[in-house]
Parts: C-alpha cells; sequence; structure tokens
C-alpha cells in the first residue's frame, strides 16, 4: 500500500505541482484509511468495495467531524483511487458512487474598510517587530495573499518601481499583483531598518521571526492574533480575513470579478464568486439605508 501511495504523492508534487502543504494533507488522509483498512484486516487497495468505503465514512461520521472535513477525505481518496485507476493497478474505482455531504453555503468572513483601517493603525511600531507586523498586514490587505504566499515572498519578487509582486501561487501557477504606496511606505521601512537587525542574509525571505529564519504559516498566524487581541479582545480575526477583505472591498468599489480573479490567483471562476454574495449584501444595505422611499 505504501509503494502506491508514495508514487501517487510523488505524482502530486512533481507532475501536478501541488505545493508541499497541500501533498502532506493528502498523505494524511490517504494514511487515515490505510489505518482504517488496517483494522478490516485489508491489505490491498484493490479489495476496497464500494460498502468497506461507506463503512470508512460512518466511522467518520462516528467520530463527528465536521462536514468539510469528510468532504476534503472524499475528495483526496477520489483523486488517489482516480490515479490508481489509471495506472491500471486497480480495475474498479469503489470511490465512483459515493457523493460528497451537502453543506451549507457560508459567505466568507471580513473587515469592513473602517474596521481594517483601525485594526492596521493599532499596530504599536514603535519596536522592530512591530515595524515588521504592520508591514506584512499592509501587504496582506493590499494585495489579497494567501498565507504560504506571504511567508514564501523573497525579496527578488519584488518591483519596487512598477510597485508589482511576482507570486508562485498554487499549482506552481505565477502571477502579478501590485501593491499600493502605504504598503510600499511600511515594506520599506521594514526591509531597510529592520529585517537585517533579525537576518543575517543567509537567505532571500522578506518575512522573518525574530531568530531571523522564515516566517512559517503558524507565526503568521501568531502574529495576527496577537494584533487582534491588542486591537480588541473580543474578535476573533484570522489571516485569511485580510485576503477576504480586500477582494470584498474591490468588488465594493466597482472592480469587475475576472479581474479580482487574477488577482487572487483563483483557477475558476466561480471561487471567486462567493466574494459577490459579500457584496451584494453591502450594497443592499446601502440602497435601504439611501433611498428615500426606505427613510
Amino acid at each position: 500500500m505504501n509503494y502506491y501511495k508514495k508514487e501517487f504523492l510523488d505524482y502530486l508534487l512533481n507532475q501536478k505541482k501541488y505545493s508541499k502543504l497541500t501533498v502532506n494533507s493528502y498523505q494524511r488522509d490517504i494514511d487515515e484509511f490505510i489505518g482504517f483498512l488496517k483494522t478490516k484486516k485489508i491489505e490491498r487497495f484493490n479489495q476496497v468495495t464500494y460498502q468497506v468505503v461507506r463503512g470508512y465514512l460512518t466511522w467518520l461520521y462516528q467520530k463527528k467531524l465536521a462536514r468539510t472535513t469528510i468532504n476534503r477525505r472524499i475528495s483526496s481518496l477520489r483523486s488517489f483511487y482516480r490515479y490508481l485507476c489509471k495506472q491500471e493497478y486497480i480495475e474498479d474505482n469503489p470511490m465512483v458512487l459515493i457523493e460528497t455531504l451537502k453543506t451549507p453555503k457560508r459567505n466568507p468572513d471580513f473587515l469592513y474598510y473602517e474596521e481594517m483601517q483601525q485594526l492596521l493603525d493599532s499596530i504599536d511600531v514603535s519596536t522592530d517587530l512591530g515595524i515588521r507586523n504592520r508591514a506584512m498586514l499592509e501587504l496582506m490587505y493590499a494585495s489579497g495573499l494567501r498565507c504560504s504566499e506571504v511567508v514564501g515572498l523573497t525579496l527578488k519578487q519584488i518591483d519596487w518601481n512598477q510597485q508589482v509582486l511576482l507570486i508562485h501561487g498554487k499549482g506552481d501557477k505565477d502571477r502579478y499583483v501590485p501593491f499600493h504606496d502605504c504598503a510600499k511606505k511600511w515594506l520599506l521601512k521594514y526591509i531597510n531598518e529592520v529585517r537585517n537587525n533579525f537576518c543575517d542574509g543567509s537567505h532571500q525571505y522578506v518575512f522573518v521571526n525574530n531568530r531571523g529564519n522564515q516566517m512559517t504559516n503558524r507565526g503568521l498566524e501568531d502574529v495576527v492574533n496577537r494584533v487582534v487581541y491588542q486591537f480588541d479582545p473580543t474578535r476573533k480575526i484570522h489571516p485569511h480575513m485580510f485576503r477576504h477583505s480586500f477582494a470584498t472591498h474591490l468588488l465594493n468599489a466597482g472592480a469587475d470579478l475576472r479581474s479580482v480573479q487574477e488577482l487572487l490567483g483563483h483557477e475558476n471562476l466561480s471561487t471567486t464568486q462567493i466574494y459577490t454574495h459579500v457584496s451584494n449584501e453591502h450594497l443592499k444595505e446601502v440602497y435601504i439605508k439611501n433611498h428615500p422611499r426606505n427613510r
């Protein structure tokens, strides 16, 4: 089993160009499935039937996992079994009749413009770490970057003259994303005055921790948590909300959906369309508040 799993993961990493984080997620899902199969004395993937998969899903339900989590497990196994069939390692695919669970549609969490401005302005920039935090969060909001794109950003990806970033996104796909003057101001201040206080120049990563190493996703999350706690201990704001706010504010200001799709690096327009629901709700609020017949 491990041989086929390793071959599949290598395929995702080297041919499909999935990120290491995504491949690790597939590995965890498949390892969990293999663990379940061993409890049923099943030693080969071609022994897995539709009934076995249903038993696995029942086992997941009993663990009271979220529907979105179970759907991710299903998606991972679908991809894995499609690969096994394509390589002719198995004849029958037990996943073909397995459907994902219906989940309620949920609009992405975001901050209103005034809230975002207040949050950024609340950061204490009297310390080196504070300047780093302000530069990092300003850039996240300015360019709508994913967490992995922020921590993976290098100095050579920044074009100061054009004020754009060359972003290496999901699936090894590159895109150019602009950043505004305010983000440029804080980014320059951090790089010119602060970064060398932490980093010895042994690498090109823009954002570093207090030991001079590349910032991690977990480190970025900790920074956001600390900044938010100082701003308002009652608020729950996660790093991805900067990306959600970026997209929502652009659409509210009149940006077209295709442009926002390009800036976010979404492969499918349907992924970007989740932000139109938020934008439409905002427009409805503006209409109700300002139309003379509603006064």
